[in-house]
């Protein structure tokens, strides 16, 4: 297990070395993941007029982001988290520096991109779980709810930067501009990280074999009526949201608005910008009442979405968007900082591994099940619509989850 150095403690969260490290390098590699994914995502849908191809890639990095990610949770508990995060974005990196190499030599092809959206799944497996049980290592216990919200300001800077600039640089600079500059951030934040001070404690569980290590994780987490409950909550709506979403308002705004690269830059900066602000509402103020906060906003999140469905218009979709992205960080952060509360350190990372894989678990199946409503011929519109419904449905029936009525933190 590993602890911050006496130096990071009691201070405030911004001055904090160590935190305000793994700010800054989120600043820079969060906006270059975005940044790749916008441009990746655009190429598909010039090369390739078969949107199934467009589903593949989503499908691609979902699933061994799927499989290995209780594996990342264990990783993440076993070794420095700082060093597993450098390994990450460096990855990253080097996997956009080989789809450079196939540009300058006009090689691409579909197939390419699928490969590497696999490839930067498997990064994210072993990322994730890290970002999200680094920040109580760093940052006392009343800290957290504002750290995690500092964090996903950055992280929620990269809709914003990530498509703005990506959309620029592929009007000014083509894919080869967009790529590089994405190169060069990521590189960057891993190097950033590697300036965290995290020192390593010798515990006797570092003997444990890493199954034993990953099924103390289940036990923990079958122990936990929260978690349980939040896993539900959570394995149903990305199967209704994270599909028809991602595939469909890149979809939308090609074929519905008949738009350009700047009109998904547009929504997707509006989710961001969305996110972001919730973000900084989170950050000044202290929520008190999780369930009711959770449960509502997801419940207006619902609504929103199906709004989004009937959208006729490309600045009516964006404010739509906006506006859901700043009540979906009053699900998710509440969430994140129970859970950094309640839960064992030296479990965290486990924790978090599987709460992950449980509550993204019907993903692939959202893209594929997206993808072939498509091919057969379904409007996207109407499939968004309908998950729009089906949220609400969820939300109204998790109010009477005995598990969530006295969700509090002592």
């Amino acid at each position: 297990m590993e602890a911050i150095s006496d130096t990071s403690k009691t201070v405030p969260v911004l001055k904090n070395r160590n935190f305000l490290l793994l700010f800054i390098g989120s600043i820079f590699s969060a906006p270059g993941y975005y940044i790749y994914l916008i441009a990746a995502e655009w190429l598909m849908l010039t090369i390739s007029e078969n949107r199934v191809y467009f589903g593949m890639l989503f499908f691609a990095a979902s699933v061994p982001r799927l499989l290995l990610l209780a594996v990342g949770g264990v990783v993440a508990d076993r070794f420095n988290k700082r060093t597993i995060l450098f390994i990450a974005d460096s990855l990253r990196a080097l996997f956009i520096a080989a789809l450079l190499l196939f540009l300058y030599l006009n090689m691409v092809t579909v197939w390419h991109l699928i490969i590497l959206a696999a490839l930067f799944g498997i990064a994210d497996a072993f990322s994730y779980p890290v970002t999200n049980s680094m920040t109580p290592l760093l940052l006392e216990e009343d800290q957290l709810q504002q750290g995690n919200s500092f964090i996903q300001m950055t992280m929620q800077i990269s809709p914003i930067l990530g498509p703005a600039l990506g959309g620029v640089l592929l009007a000014v600079l083509g894919f080869k501009g967009v790529f590089s500059v994405a190169c060069v951030m990521l590189l960057i934040g891993a190097l950033t990280v590697l300036f965290i001070q995290l020192k390593q404690e010798k515990e006797e569980s570092d003997a444990h074999s890493p199954w034993k290590d990953l099924k103390e994780g289940f036990l923990y987490v079958r122990q936990s009526d929260f978690i349980v409950s939040i896993m539900f909550i959570a394995f149903f709506i990305n199967f209704f949201f994270s599909g028809p979403f991602s595939i469909g308002m890149p979809i939308i705004v090609k074929d519905v608005f008949d738009g350009s690269a700047i009109s998904l830059a547009t929504v997707q900066t509006a989710m961001g910008l969305g996110a972001m602000l919730g973000a900084i509402l989170l950050a000044v103020k202290k929520v008190t009442n999780y369930r009711k906060v959770i449960l509502v906003s997801l419940l207006v999140v619902g609504c929103l979405y199906t709004f989004i469905g009937m959208s006729n218009q490309l600045y009516m979709s964006a404010i739509l968007v906006l506006c859901m992205a700043v009540l979906l960080q009053f699900v998710n952060i509440p969430i994140f900082t129970i859970l950094q509360k309640t839960v064992d350190k030296s479990m965290l990372g486990r924790i978090m591994g599987l709460l992950i894989t449980v509550t993204t678990g019907l993903i692939p199946i959202s893209y594929v099940a997206t993808s072939t409503l498509i091919a057969l011929g379904v409007d996207i519109r109407y499939i968004m619509i309908g998950g729009g419904i089906f949220i609400v449905i969820i939300a109204m029936i998790s109010f009477n989850f005995k598990r969530l009525r006295n969700l509090e933190i002592s």
